[in-house]
């Protein structure tokens, strides 16, 4: 009942703030440093000293969530790189929970310690989302490029589950763990958790393209359902390409994700507000400008924007299928209009799986 109610204020608020160009959700990097490098990782490239020292101070921070509060987000999530990692994290967290914030954690666990659990035991974040790519040491390791890592991780884990918070493990499917898939599901449904992969991996903030060198090919994506028994190649943005509409139709809007809704914001670790996050520009830092009209002109660039060129993508009839979105195109192939064959060629075999499935009934 509980879960029913909360649903139904969470689509109430939504509808409401959409209507009105106001922001529900907020996710805030609170720092690019990680103690981890794993080789997926979209925002490494400024895990590095030189951009490190330019981040926000505590101070900052919560004029920040002062500003956002104020706007009505409702929907906070601290991220990063591992916004543990911050000295001042604690700090950060309890100003935005007396806020009143619904503050959601990205972490990999790898900095969690028992101090920060016993705080959040007495004020809980409404969840603790985090990463697990392997469980054995080998496979994590390989992954992670940090020695000792899978140990670390294996703790903050069990640390987590012993303090009873709300968890939820995702894992990115990659050929360094492709073997390892029915273990890594076994662990997370012997927590009591549902298995959550995702077969989505892109190109780095700095347009770097080793991510996408740790992709598994289109093929391989395909049988992951058979495989493992639940839906692998799901959308992140909630389209489930499974159950997409039976009658697939051409859409000229750009933006066909939550981004062309415009109901959530994105901060980075130096203030800068954009609208998602992997396109970046154009920004403007919230410390020196007001939120409204931020949010006002990153809408105005983003809702209802068109196509501008041919691209293949402008007229396909089954984009619903497809995990590319602009801000993938953008950081890979450097065009957001641009078609990125990794997701074309995987969206083309599930509507032929989809069309065999039909005809044989």
């Amino acid at each position: 009942m509980r879960e029913i109610q909360y649903k139904k204020f969470s689509w109430d608020i939504h509808k409401k703030n959409w209507r009105v160009k106001q922001p529900n959700v907020c996710q805030f990097e609170l720092t690019f440093r990680c103690g981890l490098h794993c080789k997926h990782c979209y925002t490494d490239c400024y895990n590095k000293d030189e951009y490190l020292e330019r981040e926000l101070s505590a101070v900052q921070v919560k004029r920040l969530l002062d500003k956002i509060y104020n706007s009505g987000v409702i929907w906070l999530c601290f991220t990063g790189g591992d916004p543990l990692t911050r000295d001042d994290f604690l700090d950060i967290y309890s100003y935005a929970k007396k806020k009143g914030f619904i503050i959601t954690i990205f972490t990999n666990a790898y900095s969690m310690t028992k101090e920060i659990l016993d705080y959040l035991k007495k004020r809980p974040p409404f969840v603790i989302e985090m990463t697990l790519n392997g469980v054995t040491k080998e496979t994590y390791e390989e992954i992670s490029q940090v020695k000792g890592s899978f140990e670390k991780v294996m703790h903050g884990i069990d640390m987590i589950a012993q303090h009873k918070l709300p968890l939820k493990i995702k894992t990115q499917v990659m050929r360094h763990n492709l073997e390892e898939l029915p273990k890594i599901k076994e662990f997370v449904e012997g927590l009591g958790l549902r298995f959550r992969p995702s077969i989505d991996l892109y190109a780095s903030l700095d347009r770097g393209l080793s991510p996408c060198n740790s992709r598994i090919s289109p093929q391989e994506a395909l049988k992951l359902d058979e495989r493992l028994g639940v839906d692998s190649i799901k959308k992140e943005d909630g389209c489930n390409v499974n159950g997409a509409r039976s009658a697939l139709t051409s859409n000229p809007n750009l933006f066909r994700c939550a981004a062309g809704g415009g109901d959530g914001i994105n901060l980075d670790p130096y203030g800068n507000m954009f609208l998602c996050s992997l396109i970046r520009e154009p920004c403007f830092n919230l410390l020196e400008a007001g939120i409204e009209d931020t949010v006002s002109k990153l809408l105005s660039l983003v809702r209802g924007k068109r196509f501008t060129t041919s691209s293949r993508c402008k007229e396909c009839k089954i984009h619903e299928l497809c995990h590319s979105c602009p801000g993938r195109a953008l950081l890979e192939i450097g065009d957001m209009e641009a078609p990125v064959e990794y997701y074309c060629e995987l969206a083309h075999l599930i509507a032929e799986k989809r069309t065999a499935k039909l005809l044989n009934g």
